[in-house]
């Protein structure tokens, strides 16, 4: 498993489990992004592939689907919604 370190201090033991960490500090319960938008899986366009749809309307496999909440959640300054930084340290 890769090591990946928060800034926080929390320490994943895998690429999921940091991205899981990133989306637990900064996706807020009702999925309403910065834009105002919600950024949420809507529906999996293939069971098969595992390609997800986002509310947004962007569709992607799991992995990158995963980026795209990462990224439409995460503020400029990287602080989350416990008041502590989290980006890869």
């Amino acid at each position: 498993m890769t090591q990946r370190s928060c800034a926080c201090g929390y320490q994943a033991d895998s690429t999921e489990d940091f991205t899981d960490h990133l989306g637990e500090m900064f996706i807020p319960p009702d999925d309403v992004a910065p834009d105002g938008r919600i950024h949420a899986e809507a529906a999996r366009a293939e069971a098969a592939s595992g390609t997800l749809t986002c509310h947004c309307g962007y569709t992607a496999a799991i992995a990158e689907f995963d980026q795209h909440l990462i990224g439409a959640f995460t503020p400029a300054n990287e602080i989350g919604q416990d008041g502590a930084r989290h980006a890869p340290a």
